[in-house]
């Protein structure tokens, strides 16, 4: 297994005299920046709650808000004795490089091959992972893996970051999610088969499988009316290609598995529109990063005006969304070979 161990201060050093909490808070962010353990501290002079470690947890707890590129540091404890405080922080070990390897873990070197990892050994068990760059935050690791799954399965690092675990949605368990992304698998291929051959330019064929969307799958109107009896299929490429009935989730799922099994690099983007929580895609097309949104193309074929297709930019007036996530999404994929 993985260490968290990380540079101790001298053993020597005089404990740091602590004059308010908010020293400890700085004395925390200064170790938790030079991936280090703190120095003791002499809080004789301070008050602080009958349990020490729970004050130490919350200033943690808030330099983690208001700084998540920290977040390396996964964990803190502390003691306290004769009025000096100790504390230890655990580290992910690709940050310390304080490593125990066992021969299992698979390398891992960026964000696209974090994703290119959880899609490719999606099952039943943690994939073990040895990160190689100390650089890689775990909020875009954290985002990033959010697109694999399918709907189904919520992929996610472990607390040291050494795993990448795979758990069901929605009460379902993981055989049944398994077996369900296969068929997911399956009815892309039918519909590629279908209305995609070869002589088809790129833009062509992202054409043909948007159409193929907007023409054949309704809009499950139960999330409005009955939202308790609307299967969790409608939100997955399953409800949209195998029931064709879907809500956005679905409508962005299954274009986004069409479009990546012919070749064109696509992404889910969640946000809102008109103010209500929506999803939809952006994908790169001919080398340019356009936006698709199938849900509210629906009902419409290539014959008439896909106003919802291979845009160029969005209506800030209509669509709301983090384009700082997007952007982490659109430069793993242009840095990928």
């Amino acid at each position: 297994m993985p260490g968290t161990e990380a540079s101790d201060p001298p053993e020597e050093a005089a404990p740091i005299r602590i004059s308010k909490p908010e020293d400890i808070q700085e004395a925390l962010y200064d170790a938790l920046c030079a991936v280090r353990q703190p120095a003791p501290m002499d809080v004789s002079g301070v008050t602080l709650s009958e349990n020490p470690e729970i004050d130490v947890k919350n200033l943690y707890y808030s330099l983690m808000a208001a700084y998540p590129e920290l977040k390396y540091a996964y964990d803190i404890s502390a003691a306290m004795e004769d009025g000096c405080l100790t504390c230890q922080i655990h580290y992910m070990p690709y940050k310390t490089g304080s490593w125990t390897d066992d021969g299992d873990a698979l390398a891992v070197s960026t964000l696209g091959g974090l994703l290119r990892a959880a899609e490719e050994h999606i099952g039943t068990e943690p994939l073990p992972i040895r990160l190689t760059d100390p650089g890689l935050l775990p909020d875009d690791m954290s985002r990033v893996l959010q697109q694999a799954g399918g709907g189904y399965i919520l992929c996610a690092l472990n607390r040291d970051a050494t795993e990448i675990t795979y758990t069901p949605a929605m009460g379902l368990d993981m055989e049944e999610c398994l077996s369900l992304l296969e068929q997911a698998d399956r009815l892309a291929e039918q519909v590629i088969a279908q209305e995609v051959n070869e002589s088809m330019t790129e833009r062509e064929k992202a054409e043909a499988l948007y159409t193929y969307l907007t023409g054949n799958v309704k809009y499950d109107r139960r999330y409005y009316s009955d939202l308790e009896n609307m299967p969790y299929d409608s939100r997955t490429a399953v409800g949209a290609l195998r029931d064709n009935t879907a809500i956005c989730g679905g409508y962005s799922n299954a274009l986004k598995l069409l479009f990546e099994k012919v070749g064109i690099p696509c992404y889910n983007v969640t946000g809102s529109y008109y103010r209500e929580n929506h999803m939809w895609n952006i994908a790169r097309l001919d080398g340019e990063w356009l936006w698709f949104d199938a849900t509210s193309d629906r009902g419409i074929s290539a014959e008439f005006d896909l106003r919802h297709f291979a845009q160029e930019e969005l209506d800030a007036t209509q669509c709301v969304w983090e384009p700082d996530r997007v952007e982490l999404l659109l430069q793993m994929a242009d840095t990928q070979p």
